[in-house]
């Protein structure tokens, strides 16, 4: 699992059936302060995220499949959280600092 941020819809006139009345996102992968980490990735929305939300991406083999209920589904990530607060304390200090506002 990792932290990503929405930052774009994907639309398409022709899909596989997995993809049917679901929402597919690209999401940036981010380290917990917020910054960009890595590739863009595209996910599949499991939540009822929107762009800009931070998230929660992940998934193995087999996952989409099941939280879907599809015999076939082409789909390596999905967004299954989103993430309303992170907060970092400081090593060896109580509380922390948030990293998103409500």
């Amino acid at each position: 699992m990792y932290l990503a941020r929405v930052t774009k819809i994907i639309t398409a006139s022709e899909t596989h059936p997995a993809y049917k009345a679901k929402r597919v996102f690209v999401v940036q992968p981010v380290l917990p302060d917020g910054s960009d980490t890595g590739s863009e990735q595209v996910a599949v929305d499991y939540v009822g995220s929107g762009i800009g939300d931070t998230v929660v991406c992940g998934g193995a083999p087999g996952v989409a499949r099941d939280v879907f209920r599809l015999k076939q589904a082409p789909i390596r990530t999905l967004i299954m959280a989103i993430v309303e607060k992170i907060d970092i304390a400081a090593k060896g200090r109580s509380g922390g600092q948030s990293l998103i506002d409500d």
